[in-house]
């Protein structure tokens, strides 16, 4: 488990960017996120890809995540989210991220037939979730401006995941 305060300060943003922080999913299990009650937080829609649905800033919130949706083989979906800034207000949050131990193998369940066709490596159960994480955070260092890419420059942090994931 990590918990981690995100605090979105006006003084800290870029003067004209509305972005507090750019489209994702996340890596564990689920997220649990307690809002302020400032509104930012919007949830893509599952079967509506570009549609953002925004939350209400007092809502407590749970995402599913990628450590979710291998296990079971497909069935589970990833919670694609953001955050929006409002000119001038700080909003925070407190974010509980929950996820298997790093040595766990990140392979469907026993039993579990998946719905769509992962990748050879996670049908190997070639992969832990420790790297499974690294190439999740990777991707989010890029992202964020604190990591530099090798290869993949034009490529979003979900679609380089999600080519890890599925066939």
């Amino acid at each position: 488990m990590n918990f981690r305060l995100c605090d979105y300060n006006p003084e800290t943003a870029a003067p004209h960017s509305d972005n507090g922080c750019g489209s994702h999913t996340d890596y564990g299990t689920f997220t649990i996120i307690f809002q302020d009650g400032t509104s930012g937080l919007e949830l893509e829609g599952a079967n509506a890809p570009g549609t953002w649905t925004p939350i209400p800033g007092d809502a407590t919130v749970i995402l599913t995540d990628w450590c979710a949706v291998v296990p079971s083989g497909g069935r589970i979906s990833t919670a694609r989210h953001r955050v929006r800034r409002v000119l001038g207000v700080r909003r925070l949050s407190a974010v509980l991220f929950v996820a298997p131990d790093l040595v766990v193998p990140l392979k469907p369940l026993e039993g579990v037939l998946p719905v769509r066709m992962f990748s050879d490596m996670v049908m190997r159960e070639d992969m832990d979730v420790d790297t499974f994480k690294q190439v999740m955070g990777k991707r989010w260092r890029y992202r964020e401006g604190n990591g530099e890419m090798i290869n993949g420059e034009g490529t979003t942090q979900d679609g380089e995941i999600e080519a890890f994931i599925w066939a």
